[in-house]
């Protein structure tokens, strides 16, 4: 009798666990070299779960400063709710002007859809995301088929995009109010040598077709003037194609506080990230 009682004991912890331990921690990897350059890294943040959907998140940085590693509390924001996230980082100008930071992200984007398997992800489940220019470069990914093509690839296969304060119109405009005219007002353009040619290729905008992934677009009420307007043009020109794009306006954020709202866990933004989400990801396999 007191051996069957033990069995039993053993049955139950095995099936629901000591009482009292603390949740296995998530996994982290640091400084994982996607190619070859020294800004060519990205940081693995990894649930303890498997099957888990993947955000491939760029930080926003100008595509001139910065690191992924700055995005690290969005990062184990995303992972304590069950999502695996891998922090990008890229080329910088100087030296390196675009399109290598766009060219970057399609490869990190690759590396982890070929390896998230083996981490217990999903590799049908991986998503962009980004803020303001990391925004951009996922957007232009999704979009312009090149990049991924390099490495055999195409936007179908990623899952879904997040754009952050998405800027997805680089051009300048007639009335000098574009964002291009903003990124030309400073040293905002250097990094696409002050090309504007260049610029209106680089435009997420430019490239939208039938088929592109599921997108949100979040902009905050207090955001640069034209991000919404763009996005809501980039929002019908999808839908002309029969594509979904969803537009958030979240009240009284600025460029900064959209990204911010990733780690608020009781803001709009996150709320909606996470619904989109689960849609995204509902009944893939």
């Amino acid at each position: 009798m007191l051996l069957r009682l033990h069995v039993r004991r053993a049955i139950i912890l095995v099936f629901f666990g000591l009482p009292g331990l603390p949740a296995q921690p998530p996994r982290t990897e640091f400084d994982i070299h996607y190619a070859q350059g020294p800004n060519q890294t990205l940081d693995l943040y990894l649930p303890a779960s498997k099957g888990f959907s993947t955000i491939v998140y760029t930080y926003g940085g100008g595509w001139h400063s910065g690191s992924g590693k700055s995005s690290a509390p969005i990062a184990e924001e995303l992972v304590h709710l069950g999502y695996g996230c891998a922090l990008v980082s890229h080329r910088l100008f100087p030296p390196d002007a675009f399109p290598a930071p766009a060219e970057d992200l399609a490869a990190a984007f690759a590396w982890v859809k070929s390896t998230i398997a083996s981490r217990d992800g999903d590799p049908a489940r991986i998503i962009l995301a980004g803020h303001s220019s990391g925004a951009h470069l996922s957007l232009l990914v999704a979009t312009d088929p090149r990049y991924l093509l390099a490495h055999r690839l195409t936007p179908a296969d990623i899952r879904a995009v997040i754009g952050l304060s998405p800027p997805v119109d680089l051009s300048r405009r007639a009335d000098g109010r574009g964002y291009g005219d903003v990124l030309f007002s400073g040293h905002g353009a250097d990094p696409f040598q002050r090309d504007e040619a260049l610029m209106e290729t680089a435009s997420p905008i430019r490239h939208v077709s039938r088929g592109m992934p599921p997108t949100l677009l979040v902009v905050g009420g207090q955001d640069f003037p034209m991000l919404e307007g763009d996005a809501r043009a980039f929002a019908r020109k999808a839908e002309g194609f029969g594509d979904r794009v969803r537009v958030i306006v979240v009240p009284g954020e600025d460029h900064l506080g959209v990204a911010r709202g990733m780690i608020d866990t009781q803001g709009m933004v996150l709320a909606m990230v996470q619904a989109f989400i689960r849609e995204a990801t509902q009944g893939v396999r």
